[in-house]
């Protein structure tokens, strides 16, 4: 896997190491994308598909560790278990019948990962921050209910592709919650993941659960508003410490530079809590209130008699079945912190290092339908259609409707997500 820091942008961004390897008898490597603390990821030609993908393996000098072996099974295995166009598509996992090496085929990304967009210096646009934090969600929301939590999402571990989707990656320390015992993936008095983005159940050791991934969601939140995240001291115990005890400004009060709509400045607070279960329960949810939020600022942005093309994040026609496995238990209140030292506190740029590949496919998986792909520009004319059906939602008067078609009104209610039945109905009747 690779960091931002050690992969410049571009493909074969390095010189080639193993030119015309083929690896398990049908991945042709043509080129290295980068490489981190574990692992080195190339670019390759699937024989026989004619697509181009990413095999990741394990570093030389890393192979014998059999931590580092379990991670990288570890990520297999979560990211299979997973089906969503916010989530990094793998393929294949497997040994190699020449010399035995384990290898991870997964797609290849074009864009880049958040963590080098926010280090560009550029704030980010608020429907911006919306639609990258509703697809974050969603690909959350996709895990959890394929019994996977992520343990390390940050920005490193967020891809935005250039066709405007936005991919969460890296399961490699995930937790899958149907596994009886935990699974040593760390050295003795460890904690697993990065102190800037961690929990303060992570931080002490206390069960996990969905709403862990949902405090990380509030802290990319946060940091894609304001520009920093509320809690980096430069020490890992003093950050863990923090998350534990402090409480985070407010996004009102930490970037009193800009608007902040009420709605978003109540979620993240919530999101937030220092008690599990104080904090939004599912993910699918938050995306939700992430998309009207998203929706509602294209249209204060937009005048009803001149309505511009605008972008925004259309959620998936059908909703996903709910998981039937239950979230493991969390504890009423956050013990006190464990006695260590710090040293023994996985440091930031000290945990195992990001997947972020670069190629130039910047459409779907061809396996993939067109209309699971996100954040493409959303019609004047459904915009359109959206504001009037909140009209017909707030003043049940008779508005007017020409130039609608069902379709439109339809799309509207349902990014709207607060329109009633009854509506929907009064909806068809009108026309």
């Amino acid at each position: 896997m690779t960091t931002d820091d050690e992969k410049p942008p571009g493909r074969r961004s390095e010189p080639i190491s193993l030119s015309g390897r083929t690896v398990a008898g049908r991945y042709r490597v043509v080129g290295v994308v980068g490489q981190g603390g574990i692992g080195k990821v190339y670019e390759a030609e699937q024989i026989g598909l004619d697509r181009t993908v990413a095999v990741k393996v394990i570093r030389p000098e890393r192979r014998d560790d059999q931590i580092t072996i379990r991670r990288f099974l570890r990520e297999a295995r979560a990211a299979g278990r997973i089906s969503s166009p916010h989530v990094v598509t793998l393929f294949d996992c497997g040994t190699d019948d020449d010399n035995g090496e384990l290898y991870i085929a997964m797609e290849l990304l074009s864009g880049q990962s958040l963590s080098r967009r926010l280090a560009d210096g550029e704030v980010m646009e608020l429907g911006e921050v919306l639609r990258t934090a509703a697809m974050i969600a969603r690909g959350l929301r996709a895990a959890h209910e394929a019994g996977v939590l992520h343990r390390d999402l940050k920005p490193a571990n967020v891809f935005l592709c250039d066709d405007g989707n936005v991919k969460v990656l890296d399961f490699g320390i995930a937790k899958l919650l149907d596994e009886s015992a935990e699974e040593t993936l760390t050295q003795v008095n460890r904690i697993l993941g990065t102190p800037v983005y961690m929990s303060p159940e992570a931080a002490t050791r206390q069960p996990l659960g969905p709403t862990t991934d949902l405090y990380a969601l509030g802290l990319l939140i946060y940091e894609m508003v304001v520009g920093a995240p509320p809690f980096k001291t430069g020490d890992a115990w003093k950050t863990l410490e923090a998350h534990v005890k402090t409480e985070p400004p407010r996004l009102s009060a930490a970037a009193p530079w800009r608007p902040i709509p009420r709605g978003l400045d109540e979620l993240v607070a919530r999101l937030l809590e220092k008690k599990p279960q104080d904090r939004p329960r599912d993910a699918g949810e938050v995306a939700g209130k992430l998309d009207r939020m998203a929706m509602e600022l294209a249209l204060a942005e937009s005048r009803p008699d001149d309505l511009t093309e605008v972008e925004v994040h259309l959620p998936p026609a059908r909703p996903a079945p709910r998981p039937e496995r239950p979230a493991p238990p969390i504890e009423a209140e956050p013990p006190e912190m464990p006695e260590m030292p710090s040293d023994d506190v996985a440091a930031d740029d000290g945990l195992e290092a990001t997947t972020v590949w670069q190629g130039n496919e910047t459409g779907p998986h061809p396996a993939r339908p067109p209309e699971e792909v996100v954040g493409r520009p959303f019609p004047k004319e459904e915009l359109e259609a959206y504001r009037r059906a909140k009209e017909l939602e707030t003043r049940p008067a008779r508005p007017s409707l020409a130039g609608l078609t069902q379709r439109q009104l339809a799309v509207a209610a349902v990014v709207l997500g607060g329109i009633t039945f009854v509506t929907m109905l009064l909806l068809r009747l009108l026309l």
